[in-house]
């Protein structure tokens, strides 16, 4: 988070400046001054030359709007956050048109105010990198890393899972990473090989270029290219972040999504994947510990100043018996949850034979919960039923309506829900 950073704050009401000014104090910025609209705003502008500019975007309309475009003009580079209490569309496009960074529409809270000049000096910075020549332009596939503060709360099933759907409903690539320092089980449950691991990139950095990277990838049959854990926990010793950077930036430049598998507690190496992520998928169950160890890392998370947008609240192991989640969780997490995957037994079951559930059983609820997970990842929407789907989501419907169903519509049932179990391929690929 950049810290001292100097800004100044354009605001005509002078209680609401000086609230404003709290906030950014408490945040640890460096409050160069305050304005009002007009020739002050300009006039302070140019005597102080802030890094980042807070506006509160007011009536009068027009003069505010002036203000902003002038104070754009002056200060080219320079990010204007802008808070009102308006929040008509139009509006905000308006602001955005002369030179807005970020809108935040009123109350203003303190952490979103953090969050959004942080973010605007980084894309700043980065922008200023590229222009100078100092970072090469690359395309980088999205990176999804599977966090949560506890284990044995699914993580590693969710990214096989999430990883093969998206190979097999996406048809995009997809490297799957063990990161799990304590337990490494993606090898097990996907019925792999390991004679090659991370461990074998404990290389000199400049070493671990695509071709070394390459010769420890093991392709699964799912499609799901696989960087295994070493098998012994002592040979993490070898591995430092610098080694995770590396690996998750050459398998990004190659693959349009790298997931990474966290373990269930925090080191210099989770530290890391958090870091280099597009996307967090933090993981918890719908029990009160898991729940309580997940409040913690949300707080942890905005202690760094970690992008908001990036976290999604996955709940794993739902069922009916815990009534509406979602209602209850976000009250206790103050949070939107992003998904809740429904508890499923088959799951153990497909795991004896090394296939994620997506592939072994594709029809199970958690297996549709999965790929409709990696269309939201993807930003791809659902694909519609066809006719026989939906004929057999009915008659599933009127086997559950019947008060006293027999055997036979209770096979019914079960046939129409469960797909056979795909025997897992004898043979892996490196």
């Amino acid at each position: 988070m950049a810290r001292n950073s100097k800004v100044i704050i354009i605001d005509q009401d002078p209680s609401s400046r000086a609230e404003t000014q709290r906030m950014l104090a408490l945040l640890g910025f460096a409050v160069m001054g305050a304005a009002g609209y007009g020739m002050e705003a300009m006039t302070l502008a140019r005597e102080t030359q802030p890094e980042v500019v807070v506006v509160s975007l007011e009536e009068p309309i027009a003069r505010s709007l002036q203000t902003v475009e002038s104070v754009a003009d002056i200060l080219p580079q320079v990010p204007i956050i802008a808070y009102s209490s308006i929040g008509d569309p139009s509006y905000i496009r308006r602001a955005m048109q002369v030179g807005v960074k970020d809108y935040l529409v009123a109350p203003l809270e303190e952490e979103e105010l953090g969050q959004a000049i942080n973010s605007a000096l980084a894309q700043e910075e980065r922008r200023q990198q590229r222009l100078s020549g100092e970072v090469e332009p690359q395309a980088y596939g999205t990176v999804v890393t599977v966090f949560g503060a506890k284990g044995g709360i699914g993580k590693t099933t969710i990214a096989t899972n999430l990883a093969t759907a998206l190979v097999q409903k996406t048809g995009q690539s997809v490297a799957l990473v063990d990161l799990d320092t304590r337990f490494g089980d993606v090898a097990i449950l996907m019925d792999m090989p390991t004679d090659r691991s991370i461990s074998d990139l404990a290389l000199p950095e400049d070493e671990i270029d695509r071709e070394a990277v390459q010769s420890c990838l093991y392709t699964h049959g799912t499609g799901v290219a696989i960087l295994p854990a070493p098998i012994r926990p002592s040979e993490w010793h070898s591995i430092h972040p610098g080694h995770i950077e590396k690996m998750v930036s050459v398998l990004a430049a190659t693959h349009d999504y790298v997931i990474l598998d966290t373990p269930g507690t925090f080191n210099d190496i989770v530290s890391r994947a958090l870091e280099m992520c597009t996307i967090l998928l933090l993981t918890a169950t719908p029990d009160l510990a898991s729940l309580k160890d997940t409040i913690l890392a949300l707080e942890m998370l905005r202690s760094w100043s970690f992008p908001a947008e990036k976290v999604k609240i996955v709940i794993n192991h739902t069922s009916d018996a815990h009534g509406d989640t979602r209602v209850d969780i976000r009250r206790v997490l103050g949070k939107d949850i992003f998904w809740t995957i429904p508890y499923d037994r088959s799951i153990s079951q497909t795991t004896q034979l090394g296939m994620p559930i997506v592939a072994a059983k594709p029809k199970s609820k958690s297996s549709q919960s999965f790929v409709e997970l990696a269309y939201a990842i993807g930003g791809i929407r659902s694909r519609p039923k066809g006719m026989l789907e939906r004929l057999g989501d009915r008659i599933s419907l009127l086997a559950k309506q019947d008060d006293e169903p027999g055997p036979a519509a209770e096979v019914t049932a079960e046939q129409a829900s469960e797909a056979p179990v795909t025997p897992a391929p004898e043979e892996w690929t490196r």
